[in-house]
């Protein structure tokens, strides 16, 4: 394939591109098969010329998480958001009982173990976070969520511990009932602004609430 093939085929590449916008480079590479009937071989190459010049740029797909628009469709459908829900609910529940329950000599005493570090660092952080970022992928990136549950999850058990300590006493059982109690409360607002956004009834409150800021400050 000569130097003028060889620019006609990126200019196709090109328009596949900018036009049908293939999902994968193996549609990319059929499409253009399709269009001029060269070889896989000469395809990729000039695909992977266009990449090293930067004439293109390839990556991996992006994974949408589209957030429900009723409270119906996100507890009950199966998808990410509802398998987050339930796990972390079932989790809240179990945590009371085993934490409260099994005593220091129990041959299952690293359930207690388990569950006290999932509380202690991350969980409660986890759903925090996820009342102020509400969408998936898009504000924040994954790895970032975890980092910020886990600087909010210290700051939570911190706090609760110097709480209990000044208006009750520091022991499993107030700890556990203060963060079990604040991940379900955070369980239920994070549920219900995430069904908000979906079905962009945030917007319509945001709204309600400027108008109400807006009125007391004219009077």
């Amino acid at each position: 394939m000569n130097k003028q093939e060889m620019n006609g085929l990126k200019k196709i590449i090109q328009k596949i591109l900018a036009d049908e916008k293939p999902k994968t480079v193996r549609e990319l590479v059929k499409r253009t098969i399709d269009l001029t009937g060269k070889s896989k071989e000469e395809i990729y190459g000039s695909i992977q010329e266009m990449e090293k010049t930067k004439t293109i740029r390839l990556g991996s797909p992006k994974i949408e998480r589209i957030l429900p628009e009723t409270f119906s469709s996100f507890v009950f459908k199966l998808h990410y958001f509802s398998i987050e829900f339930w796990l972390i609910g079932f989790l809240t529940l179990i945590f009371f009982p085993i934490i409260i329950l099994i005593p220091p000599d129990s041959p299952i005493l690293f359930l207690r173990v388990i569950m006290g570090i999932l509380f202690g660092i991350f969980i409660p952080g986890w759903v925090v976070t996820n009342i102020f970022f509400p969408r998936i992928y898009e504000t924040i990136s994954q790895i970032e969520r975890v980092l910020i549950s886990l600087g909010i999850n210290i700051g939570i058990s911190i706090f609760t511990g110097l709480a209990l300590n000044t208006i009750w006493i520091i022991d499993s059982i107030p700890f556990v009932v203060v963060v079990g109690s604040l991940t379900i409360v955070a369980l239920g607002i994070s549920t219900t602004i995430r069904v908000l956004v979906g079905s962009n009834r945030h917007k319509t409150i945001t709204y309600w609430f400027k108008s109400l800021f807006k009125k007391s400050e004219m009077k």
